[in-house]
């Protein structure tokens, strides 16, 4: 069976499926994903992608620091489109799909994109109460789909941050051993560049998307986070400035 490496044409580094890969603290709340189940999000999403919307060429993401925001953004890659990371509704314009959080659907729509999927933004991945009309409520839409991806491997991946493409990925030196306690906007070309340099280089993520709301400190050592992005931790290297 192919796995997610292959998928990704790359994009996410070699590591034991049965590991974590993404965990995420939100809402106080802990979600973790092993590799495996990281892959089996990106399957579903992937063949919604091709089987329920047609295999847009460009895909929009108007999303916070998720593990959703990178199970969709590994998917766009491994359907060979281009993935737009958008930091506005604006910024979607042209894109044949978007997945947007429910408060930006209809600008997202507005903007000119053919097939609008919303997302609550709960840590779990829950359904909307309720999504404006013809938008879809993507937590309600993904799970009939197929847990594994047959489509062809890309070659490479093109994404886009901030209305800019991202270039060659840092060279961080990690392992599958490390593991990065991450605190980016997807939006900014620079921290998501050093968000998937992390995860091509087989890397764990521990994404926090509100520092602040949480002991960073206590949640580095429970987690035994060998480096940061975005945030700073006492005593544990940063990975920010390289």
């Amino acid at each position: 069976m192919r796995d997610l490496t292959d998928w990704t044409g790359g994009l996410v580094g070699q590591r034991d499926p049965a590991q974590p890969l993404l965990t995420m603290y939100a809402g106080g709340g802990r979600v973790e994903l092993s590799g495996a189940t990281t892959a089996n999000w990106v399957a579903k999403s992937a063949n919604l992608l091709v089987d329920g919307l047609g295999g847009p060429q460009r895909v929009g993401l108007l999303l916070p620091l998720h593990w959703q925001t990178l199970a969709l953004l590994l998917a766009g890659v491994a359907t060979g489109a281009t993935v737009v990371v958008a930091e506005r509704p604006a910024g979607l314009a042209g894109c044949g799909a978007a997945f947007a959080l429910g408060e930006h659907a209809e600008a997202a729509l507005s903007a000119g994109v053919d097939e609008v999927l919303a997302l609550s933004g709960h840590p779990l991945g829950a359904p909307l109460p309720s999504v404006p009309a013809m938008v879809s409520d993507y937590a309600r839409e993904v799970p009939s789909y197929a847990d594994h991806w047959g489509g062809e491997a890309p070659r490479g991946w093109t994404v886009e941050a901030g209305g800019e493409r991202l270039g060659s990925l840092t060279a961080f030196g990690l392992s599958p051993a490390d593991r990065i306690l991450a605190s980016v906007d997807p939006a900014d070309p620079g921290g998501l560049v050093r968000l998937l340099a992390v995860l091509h280089e087989g890397a764990a993520l521990v994404l926090v998307p509100a520092p602040t709301e949480l002991d960073v400190e206590a949640t580095a050592a429970a987690e035994r986070v060998t480096a940061t992005l975005g945030c700073a931790v006492p005593g544990v290297p940063s990975l920010s400035s390289a």
